[in-house]
């Protein structure tokens, strides 16, 4: 996922980040998990015996993979150890103005850089603090088309136009937010020329679309990016990009706002000492793929124990 421009979308998305982020709880996509003691909302206190202390953790996500993955794996962990975790998902735009203010959100852990969210981190990073890279692989973002496609001599972003309409003249992607989305309505279409329709959805569609077309044998391209379980469920590949506009592979790495990491410490120094492989990772996803983020993440977390008690130290 890539460089941006600002768009109307982008305008719009930072807008409604003052809605979406105005009271605790109000969000359909809002999870809160209390631990016990006496709480009065995200952003409050636990009341313990003679000293209040602040056990309360809001992390936002954006609905990709790896990031449902992360959040929900913490949510898991940290509820285990006491602590009050709200989860919220939003697009990429109020994600980041949320993180960027004490009281808003705590700690994203899917910050794709150095091209996707550079936008962002240019805009917002002085009010977040860097937590590490805790995917210890490199990441890709770019258009890609089943094996089935790419073996037909459809190769290359440059063969899209003569061949629009084999895909209905479509580009299937995902929320309008993204910085893949940015830099496949910017710079990728200015530089191929691009003349199919790029269909704003959500990753969830994109898939939908993917797994009708896979099942059909049907032609299409949509955006996607490693890593992502749909490599590993289905024969896919990503259309060369000669002119280089979705950047060089990158890294995912973990911000948290900056007046919440000094006032949480000890919670800090678990989320710097969390990592995962590309295959860890890819565990984690199939599992709750397969049996639901509650079941599929408690299962994960039986097999690694290890690892996982290795953050905690």
């Amino acid at each position: 996922m890539k460089k941006w421009q600002k768009t109307g979308a982008f305008v719009s998305a930072i807008a409604f980040a003052g809605v979406a982020l105005a009271g605790c709880g109000t969000a359909n996509n809002t999870a809160t998990s209390n631990s016990g003691g006496a709480t009065t909302g995200a952003g409050n206190t636990t009341t313990g015996s003679s000293k209040s202390v602040n056990k309360n953790i809001t992390i936002g996500y954006v609905n990709w993979s790896e990031d449902v993955a992360t959040t929900f794996l913490w949510k898991n962990l940290l509820t285990k150890k006491g602590y009050n975790v709200t989860v919220k998902e939003l697009n990429a735009g109020p994600l980041f103005v949320g993180l960027s203010k004490q009281g808003g959100l705590d700690v994203f852990f899917d910050t794709w850089l150095p091209h996707t969210h550079k936008a962002y981190m240019d805009k917002y990073g002085k009010s977040l603090t860097s937590l590490g890279k805790w995917y210890q692989g490199k990441t890709k973002i770019g258009l890609v088309v089943p094996q089935y496609v790419y073996n037909k001599g459809i190769t290359s972003i440059s063969d899209l136009n003569k061949n629009a309409s084999k895909f209905n003249n479509q580009i299937i992607g995902i929320g309008p937010g993204a910085g893949e989305m940015q830099t496949l309505k910017g710079p990728v279409k200015k530089a191929y020329n691009l003349k199919l329709n790029i269909v704003d959805g959500s990753s969830a569609a994109m898939i939908s679309s993917l797994k009708k077309a896979e099942n059909a044998h049907k032609d299409v391209v949509v955006t996607l990016w490693s890593p992502h379980w749909a490599f590993a469920k289905w024969k896919l590949k990503y259309l060369k990009d000669p002119k280089g506009k979705f950047g060089q592979p990158g890294w995912i790495q973990t911000e948290a706002n900056k007046q919440w990491v000094k006032g949480h410490p000890t919670m800090t120094k678990y989320l710097k000492n969390f990592k995962l492989t590309p295959m860890q990772l890819g565990k984690l996803e199939e599992s709750i793929n397969k049996n639901g983020k509650t079941k599929g993440v408690q299962d994960w977390i039986n097999n690694n124990k290890s690892l996982v008690d290795g953050w905690f130290k």
